[in-house]
């Protein structure tokens, strides 16, 4: 993170003709990004289906929890890998999280 020569005011990265430079948030004054140290990059919301490579060939042995339930996908009693994590409001449960060990179809459950 960087501060403003100026004013002191925290820098953000911004485009401008073409080029990346950092602008101050508080007076609006404009520095050069010196020595390509700054990367720009797009911020995106935290999604949990993005963290669901587990057991994915080449990926690392998964250390979940594991039960027998019918795969909504296969139509037959598997071995699942579950989990839980707060997707929602704190004053709301959990939601569950399945992985079908045979197919690898993940879906989620809510109470």
């Amino acid at each position: 993170m960087d501060f403003c020569d100026e004013c002191g005011g925290m820098l953000v990265s911004q485009k401008q003709d073409g080029q990346t430079v950092m602008e101050c948030r508080d007076c609006g004054h404009v520095q050069d990004v010196d020595g390509g140290d700054y990367k720009v990059t797009e911020e995106k919301e935290d999604d949990p289906m993005d963290r669901l490579n587990v057991n994915e060939e080449g990926g690392e042995e998964s250390t979940r929890p594991t039960t027998k339930k019918e795969c909504k996908k296969c139509g037959e009693e598997t071995e699942q890998e579950w989990w839980m994590e707060q997707t929602r409001a704190s004053d709301e449960p959990a939601t569950r999280f399945y992985k079908c060990r045979e197919c690898g179809n993940v879906y989620k459950e809510y109470d």
